[in-house]
């Protein structure tokens, strides 16, 4: 389960160039749920993500990012694949979240960067009925790039399309 943590001054710089550009993309239509912080509003995608929750993930996504790809073919395209990969049948994939800690650094009053700077999140893929582990990132030595969030109306939205965020999540415990 997705454990809190302190928020501590580390900011590590910007991540890989495929994960910068995650961070610019947007997600499917879908009603939004923000919370009161930054930080709060990670968490709590981030237990989505554990407990495989796809509308709760969904819901923590800026209404303004999912319109912005509305448009675009090519987001589409990519953003079809993702979906397909995470949730064909019964998802054979989880990720496990242990002792998150999260940074939080303030842009201007209606936007923030929240950084990973302590914690594990290992990946299990079904194999043969087993869950096998497949990798695992540590944020403590390892950086993951920061996620870019939003405020509307007195909530915190992700600008980052939620399997986007399970893509770079699994790139980054397998390397």
């Amino acid at each position: 389960m997705v454990s809190g943590g302190k928020a501590g001054p580390r900011f590590p710089g910007a991540g890989c160039v495929l994960l910068a550009a995650i961070l610019a993309l947007a997600a499917l239509p879908a009603g939004g749920c923000g919370r009161e912080s930054p930080q709060a509003t990670v968490y709590h995608f981030l237990g989505a993500v554990q407990a495989q929750d796809f509308d709760a993930m969904r819901s923590f996504v800026s209404p303004e990012a999912r319109r912005k790809v509305e448009g675009e073919e090519r987001t589409r395209r990519e953003w079809d694949e993702l979906r397909r990969r995470f949730l064909d049948g019964t998802p054979d994939w989880r990720f496990r979240f242990e002792d998150l800690e999260l940074s939080s650094r303030a842009l201007d009053p209606d936007h923030a960067l929240v950084t990973a700077v302590g914690g594990k999140c290992a990946y299990y893929r079904l194999k043969d009925g087993r869950w096998v582990k497949e990798g695992e990132i540590d944020f403590s030595r390892e950086e993951f790039v920061p996620l870019y969030l939003v405020k509307r109306d007195g909530e915190w939205y992700l600008e980052a399309l939620d399997f986007y965020v399970l893509y770079a999540l699994e790139t980054a415990c397998r390397e």
